[in-house]
């Protein structure tokens, strides 16, 4: 099935706009659609007791690009207590450039919000300052309006930026104007930026090249071993989906 003919293309799920703005620029950047296996492009479960059985669709979008882009893919979540959206780019290592971060869960009580350009380097290897201005001006504008989340442990906090944008928000009125707002308009920016930023980019030689290589595969094996999503996905899907979604879809190697 294809994810425009789903609910994750319509105004009831959450991320709709996002997904749709992601999938509109890829494409113009002439990305090409992966064909992923058939039971993690779409999948239609229930979840909770038998006597209160809920519903959950569960879809995913890849793309590749012949130069830039090793994989660039969404996972999207739609159920009466979650509304997820996930996504990554995993650029070609013959260019020096971070993984594009995106991580929208809505949970029966509240909002996890994460966007950012995640390094596969130490900071000073992968940001050059004008980047690291850029990103933290993005930052401090879109956290005028959304509140910062509590710190992350110096573990989880090596896999993020100074950029990066961490905000926790409950289930209200007010929370729902500022990601319509504020974090759509955030979002589109960081975006912008990194597709900018990507497709401009240089080759680096093959000793650089090698480094990226062991980063990504580093950043990929940590959150195979400790994704947080995966209790939500195992409570949603069972264990042996979520399994292979981590492993074969979501941060394969």
């Amino acid at each position: 099935m294809l994810i425009q003919d789903t609910i994750f293309y319509r105004p009831d799920w959450r991320w709709h706009n996002f997904l749709k703005y992601l999938t509109k620029n890829l494409i113009k950047y002439k990305c090409q659609e992966k064909i992923i296996p058939s039971e993690y492009s779409y999948k239609d479960s229930t979840y909770g007791s038998k006597k209160s059985k809920k519903n959950v669709n569960l879809s995913t979008w890849c793309v590749i690009h012949k130069k830039r882009i090793q994989l660039a893919r969404a996972v999207c979540i739609n159920s009466p207590n979650y509304s997820v959206l996930n996504f990554l780019i995993i650029p070609n290592s013959i260019y020096n450039i971070p993984f594009f971060g995106v991580d929208f869960v809505s949970l029966p009580n509240s909002h996890l919000l994460v966007l950012d350009f995640q390094p596969s380097l130490k900071i000073q290897n992968q940001y050059d300052n004008e980047l690291l201005e850029k990103l933290k001006k993005l930052k401090t504008h879109c956290h005028s309006s959304l509140p910062c989340a509590e710190k992350m442990s110096a573990d989880v906090a090596r896999f993020f930026s100074p950029g990066v944008i961490w905000s926790k928000l409950p289930k209200e009125e007010k929370s729902d104007f500022l990601i319509a707002n504020q974090l759509y308009t955030s979002f589109k920016e960081y975006f912008n930026l990194y597709l900018k930023i990507l497709f401009a980019s240089k080759e680096v030689n093959i000793d650089l090249q090698k480094e990226l290589i062991n980063g990504q595969n580093n950043y990929l094996k940590y959150r195979r071993d400790n994704d947080p999503a995966r209790p939500m996905l195992s409570s949603l899907f069972g264990k042996e989906f979520t399994e292979s979604l981590i492993k074969e879809v979501l941060f394969t190697t």
